[in-house]
């Protein structure tokens, strides 16, 4: 498994299909058998069925000295004499063909079926292991895009810049403790708002402090903010209007920042 890891996906491909092309054929040489790999079994000249003679066959009669005669034998019928094929061939019938035992047949088919199932397993981890490697690669290069794309910072200036009003109201009313964590949580709208999307691996502060780093925001006043909206958000002991009052200060400060950039 670490090895098929290690490899590119076509060469991986290719020797999963090399090995499985080899069982292959030796699955396919056990069940037909070994003298039938390179020769093949060829024309197979089956014994033609009885039928009755027509013809009459010249007999062969050896003498003393060893010589070979034929002779015409009795011919009670007055059937005609069967012509001699030429050049003395043989007509003999091939000897029969012995196939492979049932046993080992079957387990030959039922090997090269198991061959053709692990092919297809490893095709498709083949498949799946490229993919899962390419995945990652290509989130990666589609989030370096977007955070590179040049007009990212003047579309998030023009968002903060037109919810200023109602993140003013939300951080002036209600619960300071409430006012602050909702006034932070706005810089996500706001982002939302220009296109520039929470990536899934951020929490909702990597989020915002992205945003306000892309727009080159006052970083003490970011500073100052984010840590009023930890302290209001997960903190036990009271949030005042003192706690209000500095995060409105911190937040102005940002706006102010964004203006000398524009």
């Amino acid at each position: 498994m670490r090895a098929l890891r290690d490899l590119p996906a076509a060469r991986a491909v290719l020797l999963v299909t090399a090995t499985s092309l080899f069982m292959v054929l030796v699955a396919w040489a056990t069940l037909i058998g070994p003298d039938e790999v390179f020769t093949g079994p060829g024309r197979i000249d089956r014994p033609a069925p009885t039928q009755t003679r027509t013809c009459l066959p010249l007999e062969v009669v050896t003498g003393a000295d060893g010589t070979t005669t034929e002779e015409v034998p009795d011919n009670p019928r007055g059937l005609p004499l069967c012509e001699q094929p030429a050049g003395g061939e043989d007509r003999s019938d091939p000897p029969p063909r012995s196939d492979a035992p049932l046993w080992l047949q079957v387990l030959a088919w039922v090997f090269l079926l198991a061959v053709l199932a692990g092919v297809l397993a490893a095709a498709v981890l083949v498949v799946r292991l490229a993919r899962d490697r390419s995945g990652p690669r290509r989130r990666e290069r589609r989030e370096a895009v977007e955070f590179t794309t040049l007009d990212e910072p003047d579309r998030l200036v023009e968002a903060i810049t037109e919810d200023a009003a109602e993140q003013d109201a939300v951080l002036g009313t209600g619960d300071p403790r409430n006012a602050i964590v909702a006034a932070w949580l706005r810089f996500e709208v706001q982002g939302a708002s220009a296109g520039v999307g929470r990536r899934s691996w951020e929490t909702s502060s990597e989020y915002a402090l992205r945003i306000l780093d892309l727009v080159s925001a006052d970083s003490g006043a970011v500073t100052r903010l984010a840590d009023l909206y930890r302290e209001a958000r997960f903190s036990q002991h009271p949030i005042t209007e003192d706690h209000r009052s500095r995060a409105l200060e911190a937040l102005a400060t940002i706006r102010r920042s964004l203006e000398v950039r524009t």
